[in-house]
């Protein structure tokens, strides 16, 4: 073994180890020591040896010899006082958090590997001075996600975390399982996450959201650490604050480790059994550097209380618990540089198609796929050729009239701006020029004369490389008059069409046409006669350039992304955009000529309705104007409407309009790329004055249309939508007649030919087009893939990512951050990521410095294994002897049902004839283990009854989603029937779910079943998650009793004083007392609905302070497809706070605590009922 100790000793005195991973040693404590000064890496890497980008969730072991630890999606293991770290598993899925049991011969994780992130462990052994790790074992199977918090004090089992019970409240709880497998059974009835155990056998875990990204929020979401006393079920807060806790270790002298934000960052503190409270670390950036991504996350803390562990930026640290005033230590880490990561990403761009363009000819379609431009001829089997080829985005793909130029967008400068690309090759260039007839008998006359012995010198022929012709000047008798001539000279070939090098196209030429270091320029509009182009500024401001002249003049400035195209007479624009109050219309406006200079942009707006219109759409002659409206349906419900521009076609006969549109279709039948000769039409005069009061609706089918089209005669528009289950690309004519289906799935990117007779669309990631009568779809197929570095690419995505918010955050000066600073400094850090995972938790970090709600970043390019589809039976459970206890049925379930009932106290000893259970023994595999793939699968279930006889029944599992739904509605239940109880009958209780029209439907039910004929009514809105539909609800709850009516034969003295027509209104109204139920996890939507019943006096609010989130949020897809969450717009109560971070206060606070959940006991409910019944008796 000397050998080896050698070795490692040389590895970790090494230069290369050194330069990549040697840091200051740091010295810590808040307040009273001097503070860490995290000083950035100088080198990350060399030729040999690099440092991993992002270390997360460090484990120690007992000894503190060993950390493990998540690197790349893999376990690491490496010594604790540094050196080259091995390799634990190997595998495509994320493995995340680890443990390792208190005698370290195991080491549990977690890992998505099967489905869900579920957990495993493995056996360790050391040799050769390395930690190796065995075949891993799966211990829990479900397709729920679970999450790891360490082994119990013993080592005999693993506690985790999970919302594999759902109900009415969004929270997680605490389970336990054996490490070799076997039942899983619930720590206590209370909700929790991040349970860990200590040697005297506490549990300290904690309670509410996870904040690490946002140290600096103060609120009631703050998470608390609490302690479990199993043998008691009793339980403690620890160390209150009103700042965020996590991470909880309980140590064997009765004291607490953990993680607190309450200095402004998150530092590791500890809590002696006495209650004192000190900081262990105090990181604090560099001088210069503006932020160490909010300090310490994911420690760990050994069993014995003497070891921690704990990652800072792209660093792990220990830290000597034992040792008084002892110093973090950072782990010096180096990876193998063959052995740690890929730095290359290739990318298959046939199914990455977002968006495409045919060319006006329609011989060639340009395409964007992930972020790169390529482009091939529609004919078959043609190659594709990439214009661009970068790690930036590009987007926005158009034509040219003329089919010579394609516009695109890239932000490869830093901000978006507008790029053209040229046929710079093609294949016609490589091809000898055909020399005229004329030359081609001189040069028979000049070989005879060579033949006859002439010495002079070769003749030059000039060849065009465009394939045309050369010119000549000389003209004979045999020509014939000049018009002859002339004539000939037209018919004569002049080469190959833009169109036609863009299909033979090899290479391009790609130029900056429109640039600005301080703005976006983004989505250029060629106008139809090619002399303009229109692009958009920063968030909307309309831009017209002269292509002539390059000048520019702004039509139009927007805070809100304008819906634009182009009329075909190149003079006017139809648009839509939204107001301040977020209404959408459709205006249209002359913009004059393209070289005017002084020209007033007068749009007239031609929809004027308080619902939302857009995606308007013109036909070419602009005549019909087609757009998607909500105002016949439910918000964000879109029908197909028409509007003629043309008011004389109102007056036609049905005959007559099929005349005009058969017409107009044939004058446009051979349109395709313009050239000089061209004929542009005049400017269009249009009937818009009334055009408002003239739209007619088109469709009316159940649910939304999009994706509109019309063609250029306008006697056809496309939608798709859904005709009963038939879902895919509508026809109809310009009356709503004629619906055919033109191609089933689901097309985007809908765009008419110039000539109208075919369709180009996306679908599925790839190009097509299709006939405008309907027929096959034929694909364009995309023969390219994409090469990417990954450091380039997550550089690329992170930039973009930060955009988003620079651009779109609703605080205008991002709350005085110094955006571009911290940008520069996450950078750092999310270049050195390898998963999504990892590049997700850099960018969530940088969100956290705005400290806001709504924020969020996800998805990506990530590992995927099949859904196991566990079935559930609607039942709750308890391991017994001989197989599985069912202590509660849920209502509606598949135990619920007549043929397949399971009563309480009844025991499920078999399946498909197996024994769950050994004879007398307790059974050795989870329930749920048993039930994995059987979703919607018959199952012989054998249950054994209260007297003892066993049954054998068919049962059918159903899906997780239909359980939760179940459970949510049996926990509503219950506390109605608690409710009803405690009130005697006099109030009526319901709970909103979510602020969804969805849930309207179910409040407006549920408001006339639970409230109709009492006195008063609760509404909860406890873990409501938000929406948008507060003021619907409102509309209910603030209706006025202006009068009751009395029909005939009724009493007028038993008549209520509140009794009105149902049909009258909108949504069924209650006007009797109220009182509402709030909670730290009421958020968003569900908070400006508290704070409006409270302004407007409608009732009280009785729980704990809402959460504090209120802004409206959007989303951006990055080039990966990760998703990046844009909250746009703020919320301010009538004196002009902001909701955001001021949650709405109840009227009667009441918390909700873990011995109240373990007990069954709601507190806050038996407080509002008690509330509005005073209320009630006293009049109010």
């Amino acid at each position: 073994m000397e050998p080896t100790r050698t070795l490692l000793g040389l590895l970790l005195l090494s230069p290369a180890l050194t330069a990549a991973c040697a840091l200051p040693q740091p010295a810590a404590v808040v307040a009273d020591v001097e503070p860490t000064v995290f000083e950035p890496r100088a080198n990350a890497r060399t030729d040999v040896l690099r440092a991993p980008g992002l270390p997360q969730f460090p484990s120690i072991d007992p000894t503190g010899q060993w950390i493990a630890f998540s690197h790349a999606g893999d376990l690491w293991a490496v010594p604790a006082a540094g050196g080259v770290a091995s390799r634990l598993t190997a595998h495509p899925a994320r493995e995340g958090r680890s443990a390792f049991a208190p005698d370290g011969r195991r080491l549990a994780f977690e890992s998505n590997r099967d489905g869900a992130t579920n957990l495993y462990v493995v056996d360790l052994e050391q040799q050769g001075g390395r930690l190796i790790a065995g075949e891993p074992r799966r211990v829990t199977s479900t397709d729920r996600s679970e999450s790891l918090g360490g082994f119990t004090g013993d080592g005999s089992a693993l506690l985790f975390a999970s919302s594999r019970e759902p109900g009415l409240y969004r929270a997680s709880r605490m389970f336990r399982v054996g490490i070799d497998g076997g039942p899983i059974t619930r720590l206590t009835d209370a909700f929790g996450s991040e349970p860990h155990q200590g040697a005297d056998g506490r549990v300290v875990f904690r309670r509410g959201r996870d904040l690490y990204e946002r140290p600096r929020y103060r609120g009631p979401g703050a998470p608390e650490l609490w302690s479990l006393d199993l043998a008691s079920g009793a339980f403690e807060v620890l160390a209150p604050s009103d700042a965020s806790e996590h991470a909880g270790f309980p140590t064997p002298d009765g004291g607490l480790v953990f993680v607190s934000s309450r200095s402004g960052s998150n530092q590791v503190w500890r809590t002696d059994a006495a209650g004192r409270t000190e900081a262990l670390t105090n990181f604090v950036p560099a001088p210069g550097e503006p932020t160490i991504g909010h300090g310490v996350r994911d420690l760990d803390v050994s069993v014995d209380g003497k070891h921690a562990a704990f990652a800072v930026w792209d660093r792990i640290y220990t830290l000597d618990l034992g040792q008084a005033d002892a110093a973090p230590r950072v782990v010096a880490i180096a990876l193998s540089v063959d052995d740690s990561e890929a730095d290359v990403d290739v990318v298959d761009l046939a199914r990455e198609v977002d968006e495409s363009a045919v060319s006006p000819d329609g011989a060639t379609v340009a395409v964007v796929a992930r972020g790169e431009v390529l482009v091939r001829a529609t004919a078959e089997d043609r190659p594709t050729r990439r214009i661009t080829d970068s790690v930036s985005r590009e987007a926005d793909v158009a034509w040219s009239p003329d089919g010579a130029t394609l516009y695109f967008v890239s932000d490869e400068s830093g901000r978006k701006g507008i790029y053209t690309a040229r046929v710079a090759l093609a294949r016609q260039d490589l091809e000898p020029a055909e020399a005229p007839e004329s030359a081609a008998e001189e040069s028979d006359d000049e070989a005879a004369e060579s033949e006859a012995g002439d010495t002079s010198s070769d003749t030059e022929v000039d060849v065009d490389v465009e394939g045309t012709e050369p010119e000549s000047d000389a003209t004979t008798e045999d020509e014939g008059d000049g018009d002859e001539a002339e004539s000939d000279e037209d018919d004569e070939p002049e080469g190959p069409t833009p169109g036609e090098r863009w299909a033979q196209a090899l290479t391009f030429t790609v130029e900056p046409l429109v640039l600005d270091p301080d703005v976006h320029l983004w989505h250029p509009l060629p106008s139809p006669d090619g002399r303009s182009l229109l692009y958009l500024r920063e968030r909307g401001d309309m831009v017209l350039m002269d292509l002539a002249s390059g000048a520019s003049r702004t039509l139009l400035g927007n805070w809100d992304e304008p819906e634009v195209e182009w009329a075909a007479d190149s003079r006017h624009l139809v648009y839509a955009v939204s107001d301040l109050d977020f209404n959408g219309d459709v205006w249209i406006g002359d913009v004059g000529p393209a070289d005017a200079v002084d020209w007033t942009f007068e749009p007239v707006n031609v929809t004027r309705h308080p619902d939302i219109d857009h995606e308007p759409r013109l036909s070419a002659d602009g005549k019909v104007l087609v757009f998607l409206s909500e105002r016949a349906g439910e918000n964000f419900e879109w029908d197909v409407w028409r509007v003629y521009l043309d008011r004389s076609l109102e007056g036609l006969s049905q005959y007559e309009l099929a005349e005009h549109f058969e017409e107009a279709e044939k004058a446009f039948a051979k349109r395709g790329a313009i050239d000089e000769d061209t004929e542009q039409p005049e400017p269009f005069e249009l009937d818009l004055d009334d055009a408002w009061l003239r739209a007619r609706r088109l469709t009316s089918l159940p649910g939304s249309e999009s994706n509109l089209g019309i063609s250029p005669g306008g006697s056809k528009v496309v939608f798709t939508g859904s005709v009963g289950e038939d879902s895919g690309l509508w026809s109809i004519g310009a009356d709503g007649d004629e619906r055919e289906k033109v191609v089933g799935g689901s097309p985007g990117n809908v765009r008419f030919s110039p000539d109208g007779k075919q369709i180009a669309f996306v679908e599925g990631g790839q190009a097509k087009r299709v006939k405008a009568d309907g027929g096959k779809a034929e694909t364009f197929d995309i023969d390219a893939r994409a090469r990417f570095e990954i450091a380039a690419q997550q550089r690329q995505k992170f930039l973009e990512a930060a955009g988003v918010l620079e651009f779109a955050f609703y605080h205008p000066t991002l709350k005085g951050l110094d955006w571009g600073a911290l940008t520069q400094r996450y950078l750092t850090l999310a270049q050195g990521t390898r998963t999504s995972d990892e590049f997700n938790r850099v960018g969530t970090m940088l969100f956290g410095e705005l400290d806001g709600s709504h924020l969020g970043i996800f998805g990506g390019d990530a590992f995927r294994a099949p859904s196991q589809d566990t079935g559930y039976l609607g039942v709750d459970i308890e391991p017994v002897v001989g197989g599985f206890e069912v202590t509660e049925v849920i209502l509606g379930g598949p135990a619920d049902r007549e043929a397949s009932r399971i009563e309480a106290g009844e025991v499920i000893v078999s399946m498909a004839g197996r024994a769950l259970a050994p004879l007398g023994s307790l059974p050795e595999r989870d329930l749920y283990t048993v039930l994995e793939g059987t979703e919607g699968a018959e199952l012989l279930l054998g249950v054994r009854g209260v007297d003892g006889t066993v049954r054998q029944l068919v049962i059918e599992p159903m899906s997780y989603t239909a359980e939760r739904d179940l459970r949510y509605e049996h926990d509503v239940l219950a506390r109605r029937d608690d409710v009803e109880r405690l009130s005697g009958g006099r109030l009526g209780y319901l709970h909103i779910r979510g602020m969804s029209m969805r849930y309207v439907r179910d409040f407006e039910r549920d408001l006339y079943a639970a409230a109709h004929g009492k006195d008063g009514l609760l509404i909860d809105v406890r873990d409501n998650g938000g929406g948008s539909t507060t003021d619907i609800l409102l509309a209910s709850l603030t209706a006025p009793n202006h009068a009751f009516t009395v029909p005939r034969g009724a009493d007028p003295a038993s008549v209520p004083t509140d009794a009105y027509p149902r049909d009258r209104r909108l949504i069924y109204g209650y006007s009797r007392p109220i009182a509402v139920l709030i909670n730290e996890n009421s958020f968003s939507n569900a908070e400006i609905f508290a704070h409006s019943i409270r302004t407007i006096g409608r009732g009280r609010l009785i729980g704990t302070q809402t959460f504090g989130g209120v802004i409206s949020t959007g989303a951006a897809q990055l080039i990966d497809g990760t998703v990046v969450r844009r909250p746009f717009r703020g919320w301010y109560l009538p004196d002009g706070t902001d909701m955001e971070h001021h949650g709405a206060l109840p009227d009667v606070d009441v918390p909700r605590t873990p011995t109240d959940e373990a007990a069954g006991v709601d507190a806050q409910l038996e407080a509002a009922v008690a509330a509005l019944l005073a209320d009630i008796d006293a009049g109010k």
